[in-house]
């Protein structure tokens, strides 16, 4: 383990220096705090809230606005309860005006950092962020990392839709031993990334869900038993527990489940105790905003604490999640969310009100292994579905008005039409979304 060593202790701290950053430095203040008392992390949380709120009112018009009109001051904010003083914040509030309205007017326009979601939702957003926001990003994602069990330095093989190329990027990720995999092509160029990984010994592979779920099968179906890759995270959509099952098997590793948005960052992953998502809560608040106290799920309501040239406070990330008052095993003392749900755009809405999850379709498709390669269900219109699917050669019009029935069964007084496909497009981003919601 001597790179590893080296890296800690030499490479990274002079890399710092010579990037003028700091996220090697805030990593280990991360690996050491993840092991303070649940008291000690909100009292790091309470000072970075009160600050960053000050800093809001003080130099971006939305949140001044926003406060003023729901009379609250930033002085009102004491403790963790009293960030429901605040408003909630959606993507349509920062939108207005962008980027004057919801950028601090003390932030030097050549620090800032222009970026955007890939707008899988057919909304793409763009926001801002500064190095601060950057640097504690990456130390999220090492602490992550080791989680896992690995030592920073070890080999990583990334199976992602996009990837920054810029030399700050590609410095990190030469340091890191991160081979780059394009999620877009993983039918086209199988047979080239299973060699490349075999050759490249990664002890850790992160990627969409989708992407690696894909990429287990396509091993399954070619009978390829011998890419042995310890570790896998799991990322940027939902991991259903039988691909995780999938991808455990195929690839001989253990997964962990990451949750993370672009605009935000990675929020919260698992620890070796599959127990839940610890909140990476020095960096972040996890509110979980439910619409009736009786509901099980909630609005995964999400506070950057490291953001002060677009602060987002109260963002609404338009997920849904479900909240945990569990203590982990593991000894950490950040808190949990029991699981992340998935989009809002993932759940169908019925017409009787009530949304159905994406999970239904899931287990119901399940059933049709022999007959489906894949699916897609689109909600068009209040009372329409499209159900795209790719079909195997056992596929018939019988299966089909059978699948059809099932599906009415539940949704109720809706029409539904089967179109077949050669594939299912993936979005810009390159995740799949076996559930769109475009109403």
């Amino acid at each position: 383990m001597i790179y590893p060593a080296l890296l800690d202790t030499f490479i990274f701290p002079v890399t710092n220096i010579f990037m003028g950053r700091k996220f090697w430095f805030i990593y280990h203040q991360l690996q050491k705090s993840q092991w303070f008392n649940r008291e000690q992390i909100e009292q790091i949380q309470v000072l970075k809230l009160r600050k960053l709120v000050a800093h809001a009112y003080a130099t971006v018009p939305l949140y001044r606005q926003l406060m003023d009109n729901k009379k609250v001051r930033p002085e009102e904010i004491k403790t963790l309860a009293d960030i429901k003083k605040l408003p909630i914040v959606s993507k349509k509030d920062f939108r207005q005006d962008f980027p004057d309205r919801c950028t601090s007017i003390t932030t030097s326009r050549k620090d800032w950092i222009f970026d955007s979601t890939s707008g899988s939702t057919g909304s793409p957003f763009q926001f801002i962020r500064d190095k601060q926001f950057s640097d504690y990003a990456l130390a999220n994602t090492y602490r992550n990392y080791t989680w896992t069990g690995i030592f920073i330095g070890q080999r990583i093989a990334s199976l992602w839709g996009f990837h920054t190329s810029s030399w700050g990027v590609k410095i990190l990720d030469t340091l890191l031993r991160r081979k780059f995999f394009s999620s877009f092509d993983i039918e086209k160029n199988f047979t080239d990334y299973y060699l490349a990984m075999k050759s490249y010994h990664p002890v850790l592979i992160e990627a969409y869900s989708a992407s690696i779920t894909h990429f287990a099968k396509l091993l399954q179906e070619n009978d390829i038993t011998d890419l042995h890759i310890p570790y896998a995270i799991s990322s940027a959509e939902t991991l259903y527990p039988e691909n995780r099952k999938l991808i455990e098997h195929t690839l001989h590793t253990q997964v962990f489940d990451r949750y993370g948005s672009r605009e935000v960052g990675n929020v919260a992953h698992e620890c070796r105790e599959h127990k839940g998502l610890h909140i990476n809560a020095e960096t972040y608040i996890v509110e979980v905003v439910k619409d009736k106290p009786s509901d099980e799920k909630g609005h995964l309501v999400v506070t950057n604490l490291s953001n002060f040239t677009m602060p987002f406070i109260r963002y609404d990330t338009e997920d849904y999640a479900i909240a945990s008052n569990k203590t982990c095993a593991c000894g950490r003392g950040l808190p949990l969310l029991e699981r992340v749900e998935g989009r809002i755009t993932d759940f169908i809405k019925l017409p009787n009100g009530k949304e159905l999850s994406f999970l239904f379709f899931n287990y119901f498709f399940e059933q049709y292994g022999a007959y489906l390669k894949q699916f897609q269900v689109i909600q068009d219109s209040p009372k329409h579905l499209l159900i795209k699917l790719v079909v195997t050669e056992k596929y018939t019009l019988t299966k089909e008005k059978e699948l059809i029935a099932g599906i009415k069964k539940k949704v109720g007084d809706m029409n539904i039409d089967v179109e077949q496909v050669y594939e299912i497009k993936k979005e810009t981003s390159g995740k799949l979304r076996p559930v769109k919601r475009l109403i």
